[in-house]
């Protein structure tokens, strides 16, 4: 009998010969054959297109092994969702790796549901390749007040959380009919791509099912992305450009969560950068700090205050108000700077929070 593929895994690789192996194996291992895998070869140099032709020639049927010019992880990406012919897409990077009943228990929430969901949001693990500790995902406490039980539906628009939740597009399986309504592909040649179809998806997703299975996210390697310190870090800009030109299209029911992100993404990239790319970096949020509205400041702390507290609110307020600020600029420029900067920050919140 045929198996009745149902979703496709689409692995952006490059230079990918250290851990293409046993990401694709995660996926071969599952408890539940109905999938399809593509491999997209960003133009490595390494023995990258060996591992994905082997993997393609023992596994004609389910594997496809394509390669091209380098274009970036989320060129690769389009490439890869442009192949896809399977009702469901998820994209997995070419150094994690699956839980064994990934594919089954997505399946089967889908399969429970009235109306088929047009993404399915997941809860994968954190993996530190040193140590080999695995820990909990950054929002499994919010993840399970908004999907108490494995299969559960909401709509974005009723209830925001969602919008809260880590970034990550892996995290996402679509729906092929959702992605061909949106339109939606990813920009290409930048980083940090992942950002604005956070907030693009779903706030045009109607149906969103929470599903308590993932990846192992693998951290603690220097060659990752998110590792990087040099001007890769630059990419954070027309990133978070995009995004608030996204707000300012009568999109305020998104400003509180985003404005949350651009400041996180902020202190994490300055944190990240080499004194090289640092005050450069710190000059770009500088400009475009200085072009958010007013009023998504007071939202932020607005929201900050009610969702969690005074001292929060606080935080968020000052560390704007400090990236805005032509003479405080000066403050992120030193990693030394930058840490009595936040912790006076900090405890100016926690005195104000006891004074309230």
């Amino acid at each position: 009998m045929k198996t009745e593929y149902a979703i496709t895994f689409v692995i952006p690789a490059y230079n990918a010969e250290k851990t293409l192996g046993r990401t694709v194996d995660s996926i071969l291992g599952q408890t539940d054959g109905r999938y399809r895998i593509i491999i997209v070869d960003d133009g490595s140099v390494d023995q990258t297109a060996g591992i994905g032709q082997k993997y393609a020639s023992r596994y004609p049927d389910q594997i496809r092994y394509v390669c091209q010019t380098n274009k970036g992880q989320s060129g690769a990406r389009n490439t890869g969702l442009r192949m896809v012919e399977t009702a469901y897409v998820s994209f997995l990077d070419s150094d994690d790796w699956l839980m064994t009943d990934y594919v089954e228990r997505i399946l089967g929430g889908i399969a429970g549901a009235e109306e088929p969901p047009e993404m399915v949001m997941t809860l994968p693990v954190i993996y530190h390749e040193q140590s080999h500790a695995v820990r909990d995902w950054y929002d499994k406490e919010l993840f399970v007040q908004i999907f108490p039980v494995d299969g559960h539906i909401v709509k974005p628009a009723a209830e925001e959380r969602l919008y809260q939740f880590e970034v990550n597009i892996c995290r996402k399986v679509l729906s092929m009919e959702f992605v061909r309504r949106t339109h939606f592909s990813f920009r290409e040649k930048i980083k940090w791509e992942d950002v604005c179809p956070h907030f693009y998806l779903l706030s045009e997703c109607h149906r969103c099912m929470g599903v308590s299975v993932g990846f192992y996210y693998r951290v603690g390697e220097s060659t990752q992305t998110t590792a990087q310190t040099g001007s890769s870090r630059m990419d954070i800009l027309p990133v978070f450009e995009e995004l608030l030109a996204y707000l300012g299209e009568g999109r305020e029911e998104l400003v509180f969560p985003a404005m949350r992100v651009i400041l996180r993404f902020s202190l994490w990239c300055i944190r990240m950068s080499d004194r090289q790319t640092r005050k450069k970096l710190v000059d770009g949020l500088y400009v475009f700090f200085r072009k958010i509205p007013n009023r998504y400041i007071r939202i932020l702390r607005r929201e900050s205050k009610r969702q969690y507290s005074a001292m929060d609110a606080l935080q968020y307020a000052l560390l704007a108000a400090a990236l805005r600020h032509r003479i405080c600029r000066f403050l992120f420029y030193d990693y030394l700077l930058q840490d009595i900067c936040e912790k006076v920050i900090k405890k100016t919140g926690k005195v104000q929070n006891r004074v309230a």
